[in-house]
């Protein structure tokens, strides 16, 4: 694989992630763990296509997208509307997560 399309493709599964991120936002689901629950998935492949780091069939796009109680279309206009705006958004998120991981390891490890 050329390096340019390896740089693409991690680029759709970046944005793949903020979309996903705000149908989630958007929708009555409250965490990805229960997106997992909702469409038959395990959390952890869930939290891998929450950011951006594996690459998405199409069946798992639509068991996401009925878990979201949305239609495939719905889920590919988040896709196709992804903004700059909603990537600052999302990394800030993401900081945010990565920031309430670490202080929960920190608890454990005191608790140990």
């Amino acid at each position: 694989m050329k390096a340019q399309e390896k740089e693409e493709k991690n680029l759709l599964k970046w944005r793949f992630a903020v979309a996903l991120y705000k149908a989630v936002k958007e929708s009555g689901i409250k965490s990805f763990r229960q997106l997992a629950k909702e469409a038959g998935m395990e959390p952890a492949h869930i939290q891998k296509v929450s950011v951006g780091k594996l690459d998405v069939t199409l069946t798992t796009t639509i068991a996401i997208a009925n878990a979201l109680g949305i239609s495939f279309t719905d889920l590919a206009s988040y896709f196709d509307g992804v903004s700059k705006k909603d990537e600052e958004e999302f990394e800030l998120y993401l900081a945010k997560q990565k920031k309430l991981r670490g202080k929960q390891k920190a608890v454990t490890k005191k608790s140990s």
